[in-house]
Formats: C-alpha cells, sequence, structure tokens
C-alpha cells in the first residue's frame, strides 16, 4: 500500500488542521496518509522542544521520509 507523507509545520493550529484535509483527502483515495509535524526552529543551536510533541502528529523522522511516497 502507498504511503504519502504529509509534512507540516503549524505555530498556531491553522496548518495543523489544513495538513489534516489533506490526510484524509488522501486516505480517500485507497492511499495511507502518514502526518508528521517538525519542531520549531530555535535561533540557538539547543533543544527547542521536547522529542515528542505534547499534541497533534509526531514529529517527522528520516524513517518517514526514507518509507513514505
Amino acid at each position: 500500500m502507498t504511503e504519502i507523507l504529509v509534512l507540516y509545520y503549524s505555530a498556531h493550529g491553522s496548518v495543523r488542521e489544513m495538513a489534516q484535509l489533506v490526510a484524509r483527502g488522501v486516505n480517500q483515495t485507497g492511499a495511507v496518509a502518514r502526518l508528521r509535524s517538525v519542531p520549531p526552529v530555535a535561533p540557538r543551536t539547543q533543544v527547542a522542544e521536547p522529542p515528542v510533541p505534547e499534541e497533534g502528529a509526531p514529529y517527522v523522522e528520516l524513517a518517514d521520509l526514507q518509507q513514505c511516497a
């Protein structure tokens, strides 16, 4: 089965909602959507966010990029 990576960044949630709609459309075609986000960018070289977000899609990993179309 084809997996489609739907990757997004959303500071306030509106882009997350749009990505969820895109994922729903992907799933309706018979493919499987893998919904992932990216952590915020920090101006320093320190970790800005925990490795797993408290809500929403998990952060993207290298395996997501390798395994999805």
